[in-house]
């Protein structure tokens, strides 16, 4: 009877999911990103090309600028709609592993490429 309150007991714990974190940033891939963040870099890549990487292989990655860090995605299909936008998430973050596993995302701002484009005067 003992073990069988401590294994109901273990799989209770197993089985409780951190509670959902909020964080905010753009999504993108690891290739255009990782040298950038070295550099202090936290700001938005251009979107056809994290698309373009991300289907050649590349891991999607979060960059959130608010803490200078970028999270990457255990559950990258989620995000493939929005790739290169700046999103809110809602998921379970572990910080130890840089990873988010997405619960819920919205869109707060659509990206685009700034490729081409003349400087303001």
């Amino acid at each position: 009877m003992k073990s069988l309150c401590v294994s109901a007991a273990m799989l209770c714990l197993l089985s409780a999911s951190a509670p959902a974190e909020t964080i905010r940033g753009w999504l993108a891939c690891d290739r255009c990103t990782v040298g950038r963040a070295k550099n202090g870099i936290f700001t938005a890549n251009n979107p056809e090309c994290a698309r373009k990487c991300i289907a050649e292989g590349a891991k999607t990655v979060l960059i959130d600028s608010d803490h200078k860090r970028l999270l990457y995605l255990s559950n990258s299909d989620a995000a493939k709609p929005n790739i290169g936008d700046y999103v809110e998430i809602q998921g379970s973050l572990d910080s130890s592993a840089n990873t988010v596993q997405i619960q819920s995302m919205k869109m707060l701002e659509q990206g685009v490429s700034k490729c081409g484009r003349k400087a303001p005067h």
